[in-house]
């Protein structure tokens, strides 16, 4: 505890950031995967091989965008930093280990991918209309764009943060959320260069015997797209729980992902499905 502590009190970030649980949240991941190490690996590997499999479809290696970079426990940074001119970093808050490398052409960028959530955590008793980001939609120098376990996390904090500050509709959560997920899903598909998605398809709750008993769609079947490969991430292990239960998820890669239209429940740039 004086550790995330101590890491809390040195990492730079928004005081919205820091209110809205994001700094917490990602130091909470980073003890988690200390404490998980070994049932982690294998979803770290998985995600890693399936980055290094993405950027094939590069024809050019100047700049690579990686979207959830976190801690960079899933991300081959070293491979990354071999092959392109500029790594760029995006995420909401970056943990001080993160920063620790000697690539000057490695940038960590803090940034809110959905543009929206400053806005949520000032106006709480008003859920922003979504619209689709469009953050370096406009950079002619892009090679690729990799969504890195971030899609099913994008409504997690801001609805945590919803509940406890102003309640809100259950049916008008699920909208947002949907929106929010959508939005995110758009943005990346109107890059023309080769683009990855990676995140959660399902989360699983399983019973001391290994039986699944629980599961939930985080992406609320908007992805008709099949998934380039899939693998279990031991996310919870009863080690963790510190019960006789359980959790994993079932992790999906697109490669090139494009959100088809069967997908698209949007009208133009405003996001609005039910």
């Amino acid at each position: 505890m004086i550790r995330e502590f101590l890491t809390a009190l040195l990492t730079p970030a928004p005081q919205w950031v820091k209110r809205m649980e994001f700094l917490n949240e990602a130091i909470a991941i980073e003890a988690r995967a200390r404490r998980c190490r070994d049932d982690w690996a294998p979803h770290q590997q998985h995600t890693k091989e399936a980055i290094l499999d993405a950027i094939k479809a590069c024809k050019q290696h100047r700049t690579v965008l990686v979207v959830g970079s976190g801690a960079c426990l899933d991300i081959p940074l070293a491979e990354l930093g071999d092959i392109f001119e500029r790594v760029l970093l995006i995420d909401i808050v970056h943990p001080l280990k993160a920063k620790r490398h000697d690539w000057n052409h490695v940038v960590h960028i803090s940034l809110d991918i959905t543009g929206q959530m400053k806005n949520l955590y000032e106006n709480p008793e008003k859920l922003p209309e979504m619209l689709v980001p469009t953050i370096y939609h406009d950079s002619s120098d892009i090679d690729a764009v990799l969504s890195v376990n971030l899609a099913s996390q994008l409504p997690v904090i801001p609805l945590k943060y919803l509940v406890h500050i102003k309640p809100h509709d259950v049916i008008d959560l699920n909208r947002f959320t949907k929106n929010l997920l959508l939005a995110h899903f758009q943005w990346l598909s109107r890059f023309t260069c080769a683009t990855a998605l990676i995140c959660d398809k399902a989360w699983e709750r399983l019973d001391g015997s290994g039986t699944v008993i629980e599961t939930d769609d985080p992406l609320f079947g908007l992805i008709s797209q099949k998934p380039t490969r899939e693998w279990y991430w031991e996310v919870s292990p009863r080690h963790e729980t510190g019960t006789e239960f359980s959790r994993r998820n079932r992790v999906g890669y697109w490669s090139n992902f494009r959100l088809n239209d069967s997908d698209d429940l949007t009208a133009g740039k405003k996001m609005n499905c039910s």
